[in-house]
């Protein structure tokens, strides 16, 4: 059972506290695919004289937006790309070096490594288009007179979504941003240490533009679903759901939380998801059936390609995945080149499509309900609904 433990209080506190968070292990994420190189980066400046290696990076605010020009979003999004150079040079100068060092080590997979990629700008590439549609969906609700929002960012690993729309989103029309994932400590349990990332960059180095708040929550939990649901899905303000590069089922789950969130009033206006792999090959073996949304299918259904239509498993699965989206304004878009390896963690021969970059879209206007928002409704109920030796609820 999840407690509430008092309104927000400052910028660097919590709201609301959740005393009972799952630390079971979540699996790792892969990121998506792209067959196109980028442009070399430029080579690493060589250190001031006067600059003593332990206070300086070679990843100087120069250096940074030259880096970040030889990015795929720099063509979609320039405008964004050059604000986003803007917040990571407030950043070099926020941060201690051992705090900065970690946004711009290399990332660890795929043509970002090969090209020498720091983390940050990986994940800025491929979290623009969110970024891009958070920043006109915020203005959108503005414009309507609509309460300030809030941003739900489920498995959000490390946090640079969240960070970046922290820095881009205007503060008077976003309240607060929730960064879900079982990786954070649990910061009501003394000593709590998490999946292994601290929450240092988020707490310690002063407030954020937009308040950020933690929780550790596996997305995967059925009763850690239910309260996220119950505890900040339905407060009474606008929220936009977003999920990106969600391994296996977490995208159902996504959809779900948004599904009910909206049609029980709870005041959700918004879905941003990206999935990032087909459920796991054993799925198919087990012939578990899932249900999201009214809409039922199988894992051996997306196998079949010529009921399919031809379609590869993992098209056959984005088919499915908006079938699922019971709001009527909803979209499925390929959004540019991501910076991937071409692999994941469930690769399967009839997965492995060209570009994965695709991301879903889903508006709703805004109502909520008061004290009957989420009323009778369990937020948590399992998506795989019929299967051999099914995962326990």
């Amino acid at each position: 059972v999840f407690a509430r433990t008092g309104r927000f209080a400052g910028s660097s506190r919590l709201a609301m506290a959740f005393v009972d968070e799952l630390r079971v292990a979540l699996g790792v994420r892969a990121r998506l695919a792209a067959s196109a190189d980028p442009s070399p980066l430029p080579p690493p400046p060589e250190l001031p004289v006067e600059c003593e290696r332990q206070f300086c990076s070679r990843w100087t605010p120069e250096r940074i937006r030259k880096a970040i020009a030889t990015l795929p979003a720099a063509a979609a999004y320039p405008d964004l790309v050059a604000r986003a150079a803007d917040v990571l040079e407030r950043w070099y100068h926020r941060f201690p070096l051992s705090v900065w060092s970690r946004f711009v080590r290399f990332a660890d997979s795929g043509t970002g490594r090969k090209q020498q990629l720091p983390k940050v700008l990986k994940e800025f590439n491929e979290s623009a288009p969110v970024l891009a549609r958070l920043i006109a969906w915020v203005d959108e609700a503005a414009q309507a007179g609509e309460p300030p929002v809030a941003i739900v960012d489920l498995c959000s690993g490390f946090g640079f979504l969240a960070m970046f729309a922290s820095e881009l989103l205007p503060r008077e029309h976003v309240e607060k941003i929730y960064l879900i994932d079982k990786v954070w400590p649990n910061r009501n349990v003394p000593g709590s240490k998490g999946g292994g990332i601290t929450t240092a960059h988020i707490y310690d180095h002063g407030p954020w533009a937009i308040p950020l708040i933690t929780l550790q929550i596996d997305v995967k939990s059925s009763r850690e679903v239910r309260g996220l649901g119950h505890h900040i899905i339905r407060d009474p303000r606008p929220t936009i759901i977003c999920g990106i590069h969600l391994c296996g089922t977490l995208a159902l789950r996504a959809i779900q939380l948004f599904n009910d969130g909206l049609r029980s009033g709870c005041g959700v206006s918004g879905l941003v998801m990206a999935p990032c792999c087909l459920p796991r090959r054993q799925h198919r073996d087990r012939k578990f059936e899932y249900e999201v949304g009214g809409h039922r299918f199988s894992a051996e259904d997306m196998h079949d390609k010529k009921a399919n239509g031809g379609l590869g498993a993992y098209e056959a699965y984005q088919e499915h995945l908006l079938a699922c989206i019971e709001a009527p304004d909803k979209s499925r878009e390929e959004m540019g080149e991501s910076l991937g390896d071409g692999k994941d963690a469930h690769n399967d021969s009839a997965s492995k499509d060209k570009d994965k970059n695709v991301f879903f879209f889903a508006r709703a206007p805004y109502r909520h309900e008061g004290d009957a928002a989420g009323a009778n409704v369990d937020f948590g109920r399992p998506v795989v609904v019929e299967g051999i030796r099914l995962p326990r609820r």
